[in-house]
């Protein structure tokens, strides 16, 4: 009886070593796989200088990202596991990212623009000017 004892409690201890280490981390992920808009105050309003773009499942996250007008620093973070890439419909920004890696593009921007993927043509978005 008392080995059985033993025995649970080595497989215990492990357990709620990683259960405390789990409930300690936090993400501010809602489930959807969205990366929050770092561009935007809570009312909506856009602040200048900074965004943030996921990529996920061949989607970038969001498809549509008010930016104000002028230099924004956009970083694009993949959690895919193949490489993309971050280029603007002029092509005056094109960024490779690779699988499971972020990167910080600046786009200089007067008007909205285009964004898309060269490898993936299929995955755009948009950076909506406000």
């Amino acid at each position: 009886m008392k080995r059985s004892r033993t025995r649970l409690a080595w497989l215990a201890v492990p357990l709620l070593s990683l259960m405390l280490v789990a409930s300690g981390c936090s993400s501010s992920d809602d489930g959807s796989g969205t990366v929050e808009d770092t561009s935007t105050a809570p009312g909506g309003e856009v602040v200048p200088g900074a965004a943030a773009i996921g990529i996920a499942d061949l989607t970038f996250e969001p498809t549509t990202l008010p930016v104000a007008s002028g230099s924004t620093d956009i970083t694009i973070t993949n959690a895919d596991a193949v490489d993309h890439t971050f280029t603007l419909d002029d092509m005056s920004v094109d960024e490779t990212i690779a699988a499971g890696d972020s990167a910080t593009v600046t786009v200089d921007l007067s008007e909205s623009s285009g964004f898309h993927c060269e490898i993936h043509p299929a995955m755009t978005g948009t950076l909506e000017v406000a």
